[in-house]
């Protein structure tokens, strides 16, 4: 019997709990609102908490920015030890014990890693290499020669130190993994390092402060209360510029068709939020240099 299923469109910030991967956090979200069309912006480890947006419908048309938007990270890290994994759940490969250092000279560390740097992908990642993820091979015990990839490092705040444990918060920019940056800052440090706890607790473009757990949303959904949770689609691009069009020109745009507009330099050459006369929204443009403005993605709430 095909489960029935429901058209939802909506953003839900889900407050990931630790010990699941993304991906099966993902499918009980979906069974629990019986949405036809969901997907997460990002993976967190499988011992990772925090934001992670589930994306209903039509707004899955908007993930790719809250994709490439940047994250902050609050980090737990144990000094000394190398795993398997870069986090607590691998198996210890390698000790070395670390002598005891002063604040000053972990920050000067840190510093380091501010700014654009080259990160290798760690095995145990997502990534595919010949039509295979990474962490299928580093299960089989195999270490494949990986290319390495120009992340950016806003800020890393040294929140504190005691004996072997780092505390950090880490604002980064897309495709960063933490637990290689804090293996490489062990690294720096002429020692090892892997994460022990880790936390997003932030995306750039959306306010993160009311998350909700999956235990939550099961007692919502007894009290049907469970849509009160989505935040509109248009919640993940509220940084782009905004235009509105009237009814006639919405009916040509819906339809794929470009529309004039009065050419504006500063809209060239960028994404903005279309909207009809109503201030709903229709979609996603970018106005060319006749003043045309051209469709890029078109949202469909019927």
């Amino acid at each position: 019997m095909t489960r029935k299923t429901n058209k939802i469109n909506g953003i839900l910030l889900l407050d990931k709990p630790s010990g699941e991967t993304s991906n099966k956090v993902l499918q009980k979200i979906k069974k629990l609102f019986a949405a036809e069309k969901a997907g997460h912006t990002g993976s967190l480890d499988p011992i990772a908490t925090g934001v992670l947006p589930i994306c209903f419908g039509q707004a899955t048309k908007v993930s790719k920015y809250l994709i490439e938007s940047s994250k902050t990270y609050h980090v737990i890290a144990k000094l000394g030890i190398k795993t398997t994994t870069g986090d607590c759940e691998g198996r210890v490969l390698e000790k070395k014990p670390i002598k005891q250092l002063k604040n000053e000279q972990i920050e000067e560390v840190l510093k380091l890693f501010i700014g654009k740097t080259e990160q290798v992908p760690p095995m145990f990642s997502a990534i595919k290499v010949n039509g295979i993820r990474l962490y299928k091979y580093a299960r089989k015990g195999l270490t494949l020669p990986r290319k390495s990839r120009e992340i950016v490092v806003h800020n890393i705040c040294l929140k504190n130190y005691n004996k072997d444990l780092l505390e950090l918060v880490v604002h980064c920019g897309k495709g960063t993994y933490i637990r290689t940056l804090i293996e490489d800052i062990g690294a720096q440090l002429n020692s090892y390092a892997h994460v022990t706890a880790l936390r997003r607790i932030s995306i750039d473009l959306l306010d993160c402060q009311n998350l909700i757990t999956p235990k939550q949303l099961e007692i919502a959904k007894k009290s049907q209360e469970l849509h009160s949770y989505l935040l509109p689609l248009d919640a993940a691009i509220q940084s782009l510029p905004k235009v509105n069009i009237n009814e006639e020109y919405r009916s040509c745009f819906s339809q794929g068709q470009k529309v004039m507009l009065q050419p504006e330099d500063a809209l060239m050459n960028q994404s903005i939020r279309v909207y009809d006369h109503n201030d709903q929204i229709v979609g996603l443009g970018c106005i060319e240099k006749n003043g045309l403005l051209k469709p890029i993605k078109v949202f469909n709430f019927n």
